[in-house]
């Protein structure tokens, strides 16, 4: 697959927006979000560092008795990742190791939310997920844990998957944690993991936790 992770997952922040339809006031050209990044003491803490931090634009066009409009919605996507040992597999240091959070615009008026990523449960997002890993296979449930993240408690899902690394075209297990989407100031907030599984071991959550529960968003 050529679609990446945070087009899918900004496209899918997008999909509503053909309700704003009648909201010819409300809705401007643009709307942005701003990004959510990692402390530096956490990158330091956990080993991690930045590996990207992109705006990410999405265009809509809407429309009402046969007038018609494009409105582009501005997502910021932040990843960082880290380097870990596949011996098992042939491959000695792999930048293999990625977190990721997603901010979009939470487009709401009078009370009523039009970005459908705020009713988005993780079994949803977790069906977005494309990037360094492709072709995410026997994806299963396997736990979720209560997170802090921007001062709100949510849930961060764990899931069992199998994925091809795409640098090394290599296939292996990996587990993926997605977080259910925070509302931060004028956006929402979707967070994302992505790991191997090293002898079917659990290596990485503490330092993902480590990395969500130190993000910063103006």
């Amino acid at each position: 697959m050529t679609i990446t992770r945070r087009q899918l997952l900004a496209a899918g922040a997008t999909t509503g927006m053909g309700s704003l339809a009648g909201c010819t006031g409300l809705l401007r050209d643009t709307l942005s979000s701003t990004p959510a990044t990692v402390s530096g003491g956490a990158l330091e803490e956990s080993g991690y560092s930045k590996h990207a931090v992109d705006e990410v634009p999405i265009e809509r066009t809407v429309g009402r008795f046969g007038i018609e409009r494009t409105v582009e919605v501005r997502n910021w996507y932040a990843e960082y990742d880290r380097s870990v040992s596949l011996d098992e597999l042939g491959l000695t240091r792999v930048q293999a190791a990625i977190v990721a959070a997603l901010t979009t615009p939470q487009i709401s008026f009078l009370g009523k939310t039009f970005n459908p990523v705020g009713e988005y449960s993780t079994a949803d997002l977790v069906e977005l997920i494309q990037s360094r890993y492709d072709r995410l296979e026997d994806v299963e449930y396997v736990d979720a844990e209560s997170i802090s993240i921007l001062g709100t408690e949510t849930t961060l899902a764990r899931y069992d998957a199998r994925a091809r690394l795409l640098a090394q075209e290599t296939t292996l297990d990996v587990y993926v944690q997605v977080s259910e989407p925070v509302a931060h100031g004028d956006d929402f907030v979707i967070c994302v993991a992505a790991y191997p599984q090293v002898q079917g071991l659990e290596t990485e959550s503490d330092e993902v936790r480590t990395l969500l529960e130190s993000l910063e968003h103006e």
